[in-house]
């Protein structure tokens, strides 16, 4: 663990490169997934989440006024806990094995779902509270709460709390390992079914 946490702040200058580098694919991945989902889910289908400059999404309607304002969203925001993620798979032992490295894509694409799913709920909470008498009248009290709560919830604890959670999911085994805790569990399960034969 010392090893892992001397190689953390090297591995998030890394991890915040390649990100960088990737930011256009992001944006365009978020966006283009959330928008096919919004809309598999709204009747008629009139949303797309389009990606303008600055890293920025626009949420544009087909039944908007030509002269309405276009809201917009900050998709930096959005996947910038992707450089989390990256950090501390690179700071793991061998980081570019096979078994690192798939994990990596499978965690990188449950992350990659929770990111569409903040955006989507980004969308969804423009709908019910930012559109005035329009919101009002097409989403009830009780739909704005939900909206309210799940934006803010993949916003504040999911944007930061996301990544460790898949990072730990797929690398318990190793990280219990190397803080001495996976030879203590056996014998504690073995004491056990020591007990129940006794």
């Amino acid at each position: 663990m010392r090893t892992f946490l001397r190689r953390l702040p090297l591995t998030l200058v890394a991890a915040m490169l390649i990100w960088m580098v990737l930011r256009p694919a992001l944006d365009w991945g978020v966006s283009s997934l959330g928008s096919l989902l919004v809309r598999s889910f709204e009747y008629p289908r009139v949303t797309r989440v389009v990606v303008v400059d600055d890293h920025r999404a626009q949420v544009r309607r087909a039944d908007f006024r030509a002269d309405s304002k276009i809201p917009t969203l900050s998709l930096t925001e959005i996947h910038f806990n992707t450089i989390v993620l990256l950090a501390l798979y690179l700071a793991l032992p061998r980081p570019f094995s096979r078994v690192q490295l798939e994990r990596l894509f499978m965690g990188w694409c449950i992350l990659f779902l929770t990111q569409t799913f903040n955006l989507i709920f980004h969308v969804k909470f423009i709908y019910a509270f930012s559109l005035g008498e329009w919101s009002t009248t097409y989403f009830s009290s009780v739909a704005r709460n939900i909206y309210g709560f799940l934006r803010y919830f993949t916003d504040l604890p999911g944007r930061f709390g996301f990544p460790f959670v898949v990072w730990l999911g797929f690398n318990w085994v190793l990280l219990t390992a190397n803080l001495g805790l996976q030879s203590a569990i056996p014998e504690v399960e073995k004491k056990k079914h020591e007990k129940r034969k006794g």
